[in-house]
């Protein structure tokens, strides 16, 4: 029988099988690998034992591993045994602090507990759900490096969200926070990178585990371990008690998800900070504004996002001529060429249009499907996955050209007195674009970018219709000189 893991005959004692496949003992007993069963006994180990929040008389590493891989080991036969370490309690000495009746709690907790408890809300494309950016392996390893190699390394303060604790006062405003010992129990709402630098330290010590011929391995791996020990200030939200406030305040009217107040939160503490990726943070934007959350000067200012990114998400979808094209949370390396926030922000014209304004939402998306369809229906091969590199219809200064152009075509559909949903009516205006040339080597829009290069490109459009007959576009120019 051959171990599916190492690929060598298996000799000696068989473990599995796992889907059907069996390992060898050397793979099984290897540190770097996990196996469900193997945690098992450890498992029960940790919730017949009340730890008292000393874990340190187990594996760290092991103990580590079980509870990131909570959903691959979370079968039925062990969910008594995680209840079990559910009743556990990490107890965290805190001040309690309040903030405009928010109730807050500053402690520390070591690196080790944060890996355990803590988890972060990645942001999906797929569902539009959650709000944190993408771990960045180059910034992590630069916080392992950090941590290990400089005497005077720091980690600011973490900010994390919890639902499920109970505080216990002793002195004044000082007590014992009491967390459940288990997955997820501590939402990471800033310090998501500083978290993922530990992780990379746990990652090391599993991979000297299995370096038996390194000369200095004990050395390093009893270094990393103690990195593991090492002390991090944190600052606790309590989501329950903010959420019971706001509906409270509002007579029962408002009522949020914990992940819509972890998502403002997000969005708040990031835009003092290090930006956020610009189409990430439209898409929060957007979300917090829908929750009803309101008084952020950010999103304030440039409400008008708000109402443009829920019609852009609806562009993205199946039915739509930009279907996969659009990145709604600035992810990179996704395939999607289009940024969300330059998509939202070249249709500020059309939206600034009054009698555009009067539409609903529906209309006004279904003009915008009905108008890229006719542009993807002209230039087929600027849009196919296979060609659209060797065409510039899907760049920046294209996507502003085209929108800057459909609040113009919209205007002339209304002062024609035909209808601006017709797809027909909107060909009227575009047909005479069909022979442009959008080649990325020789078309007009070669050398254009930046804000001047937007403006240019939509005057070369207009010129082209101009020079075709259209009207219009003759007067829209002689306004865009004045």
């Amino acid at each position: 029988m051959i171990c599916s893991s190492c690929g060598f005959e298996i000799k000696d004692k068989r473990h599995g099988p796992y889907n059907g496949r069996f390992v060898c003992d050397n793979c099984w007993n290897n540190p770097a690998l996990f196996f469900p069963d193997k945690m098992t006994q450890l498992i029960e180990n940790i919730a017949q034992n009340d730890v008292k929040s000393d874990i340190s008389q187990y594996n760290t590493v092991e103990v580590i591993d079980i509870f990131q891989n909570f959903p691959k080991i979370n079968s039925q036969p062990l969910e008594g045994l995680w209840k079990n370490i559910a009743n556990i309690k990490l107890k965290i000495k805190v001040i309690k602090i309040q903030q405009k009746g928010m109730p807050l709690y500053i402690g520390k907790v070591q690196a080790k507990e944060l890996l355990l408890l803590a988890t972060s809300d990645q942001w999906r494309d797929t569902v539009l759900d959650g709000y944190q950016r993408e771990k960045f392996r180059e910034k992590t390893n630069e916080i392992k490096k950090y941590l290990e190699g400089c005497s005077i390394s720091i980690i600011p303060a973490i900010l994390a969200s919890f639902n499920d604790a109970i505080f216990i006062a002793s002195e004044d405003d000082i007590g014992i926070l009491e967390i459940p010992l288990r997955p997820g129990s501590i939402s990471i709402l800033d310090g998501q990178q500083r978290t993922a630098g530990f992780e990379e330290i746990h990652k090391e010590i599993k991979k000297l585990q299995t370096k038996h011929s390194m000369p200095n391995r004990e050395e390093l791996i009893q270094k990393y371990i103690e990195l593991l020990s090492f002390e991090i200030p944190i600052v606790f939200v309590d989501s329950k008690a903010i959420i019971e406030k706001i509906k409270k305040e509002s007579h029962g009217s408002l009522i949020i998800k914990q992940s819509e107040l972890e998502g403002a939160f997000f969005f708040i503490i990031n835009k003092t900070q290090k930006p956020v990726n610009p189409s990430l943070k439209d898409e929060l934007a957007y979300k917090t504004f829908k929750a009803g959350i309101t008084g952020i000067p950010i999103i304030e200012k440039e409400k008008w996002r708000t109402e443009i990114v829920p019609i852009v998400n609806e562009l993205n979808k199946e039915s739509s001529p930009f279907k996969g094209l659009i990145n709604l949370g600035g992810s990179t390396g996704n395939g999607h060429p289009v940024p969300l926030f330059s998509f939202v922000s070249s249709l500020k014209p059309l939206f600034d249009n009054i009698s555009f304004k009067e539409l609903s939402f529906t209309q006004k998306t279904n003009f915008l499907i009905n108008y890229w369809t006719c542009i993807r229906r002209m230039y087929p091969k600027g849009f196919d996955e296979k060609t659209r590199k060797q065409f510039l219809l899907l760049r920046t200064t294209s996507i502003y050209a085209f929108n800057y152009l459909s609040n113009d075509i919209f205007s002339w559909c209304i002062d024609d007195g035909i209808d601006p949903y017709d797809v027909k009516s909107i060909e009227k205006f575009l047909g005479p674009l069909e022979d442009f040339n959008w080649d990325k080597d020789t078309s007009p829009f070669a050398f254009l970018g930046g804000g001047k290069g937007v403006r240019k490109a939509h005057e070369v459009l207009l010129k082209e219709l101009s020079e075709k007959g259209i009207t219009h576009a003759t007067e829209a120019i002689r306004k865009n000189a004045c």
